[in-house]
């Protein structure tokens, strides 16, 4: 008998263990620049895929925020500015990177 699966006298499965649920934090990240069109997000937590996260700029003005929902953790991300990496001015830490540059590094706490 499969150790996972448990059957009762009528014959219905019902497991016996369930996934252990995985705290998640919602994070959102910021990005000021007044005379930007477009801004994307990207980092190790989407793989570094240009265009998958876009921002969305608040009120007319030039805050630019995503929120995602991550596992706690250490994160390296940037932005990309109207078609231009750059690094967040304001992120707690940086780190270089293999093209010349730095990463943005933040981490997400519980």
């Amino acid at each position: 008998m499969n150790k996972a699966l448990q059957c009762d006298a009528v014959g219905n499965n019902a497991t016996t263990f369930l996934p252990q649920r995985t705290k998640v934090v919602e994070f959102t990240f910021i990005f000021d620049h007044l005379d930007s069109s477009e801004v994307f997000l990207c980092g190790d937590f989407n793989q570094w895929s240009p265009q998958s996260l876009r921002m969305i700029r608040r009120d007319g003005s030039g805050r630019w925020e995503k929120r995602l929902t991550l596992l706690p953790g250490r994160y390296e991300y940037r932005f990309i500015v109207d078609g231009k990496w750059m690094s967040d001015p304001h992120a707690p830490a940086e780190v270089p990177n293999q093209y010349g540059s730095c990463n943005s590094v933040v981490e997400v706490r519980l």
